[in-house]
């Protein structure tokens, strides 16, 4: 690790400061900038995190963060972040360290004011990121050892979703809409081809990540799928294609409709795919 030097003291726990390759960035560490100065090395082993300026905007952010948020949280943040990187093997954006730190600020002031916040999209996000939710309910469990004190399991559905937005590389709103919609796909699903999906089933678990990977493409890659599968025809009126493809017709027509999008003839395929493995373990 090369030796850091100061270049300004945000407060005891933050300075800011330049990599090997001057690169300005954030170092944060409990008491790496108390009885220091400008121009002085950051002990090494204060160190918590350093984080890269890529932009104005993030130093900005983080700056005004640490003058509303005990270092606490923001220190307890990135140990939630650590193990969320280490679990789901992911990266994750940036700037996750502002929205989930401001979060669980204000989760504990809600508690400790007595007052409860409801959580939208519940039984969804246990459904459809069992492992972000899973690891919500680590970092809920460290929360509450940190300020002894019992937040509710509810509190891991709002870490899963910051930790989901991080993992999309997308604000709020998108995610919503990525888990809104592939609730809604499953429901064309299961209304078109009057089944009951088993959610316990592989091939169901399989379709639910290949509808995560294909909305991540429609909201934020803005890829288009260019496989092109010259002998393969769907005709919806195709003796046993007949019901699937009415049904991905059905999928089509909601993708249009909400985001003047249409799905190219590889991801028809895909779908075909998936929903015929469905068919067949229901």
């Amino acid at each position: 690790m090369p030796d850091y030097k100061i270049q300004k003291i945000l407060n005891n726990n933050v300075v800011i400061s330049t990599d090997e390759n001057n690169n300005e960035i954030i170092v944060t560490g409990t008491g790496i900038g108390f009885r220091n100065h400008v121009g002085g090395s950051i002990d090494k082993t204060r160190i918590s995190k350093i984080y890269t300026l890529n932009s104005s905007s993030f130093k900005k952010k983080f700056s005004t963060l640490i003058n509303e948020i005990p270092y606490e949280c923001i220190h307890l943040s990135e140990r939630i972040i650590d193990l969320a990187k280490s679990e789901l093997q992911k990266e994750l954006n940036q700037n996750l360290i502002l929205t989930l730190a401001d979060h669980i600020h204000f989760a504990i002031q809600y508690h400790e004011r007595g007052e409860y916040k409801p959580v939208l999209m519940n039984e969804e996000i246990k459904h459809f990121y069992l492992q972000e939710y899973q690891l919500g309910l680590k970092a809920v469990e460290m929360i509450n050892q940190t300020y002894e004190i019992q937040l509710s399991n509810d509190e891991a559905v709002s870490i899963a979703f910051h930790l989901i937005s991080a993992e999309l590389n997308s604000n709020i709103d998108t995610t919503t809409q990525i888990i809104q919609s592939i609730d809604d796909i499953l429901q064309i699903i299961e209304s078109t081809l009057n089944i009951q999906l088993r959610k316990d089933s592989m091939d169901y678990s399989r379709m639910v990540i290949h509808l995560k990977f294909f909305l991540k493409r429609v909201f934020i890659d803005h890829i288009d799928d260019k496989v092109q599968f010259e002998s393969f025809s769907l005709n919806p009126d195709e003796g046993e294609f007949k019901g699937i493809g009415k049904c991905i017709n059905e999928i089509a027509a909601y993708i249009k409709k909400q985001f003047d999008t249409d799905i190219s003839d590889a991801e028809r395929v895909y779908l075909l795919i998936h929903i015929t493995r469905i068919m067949q373990t229901n």
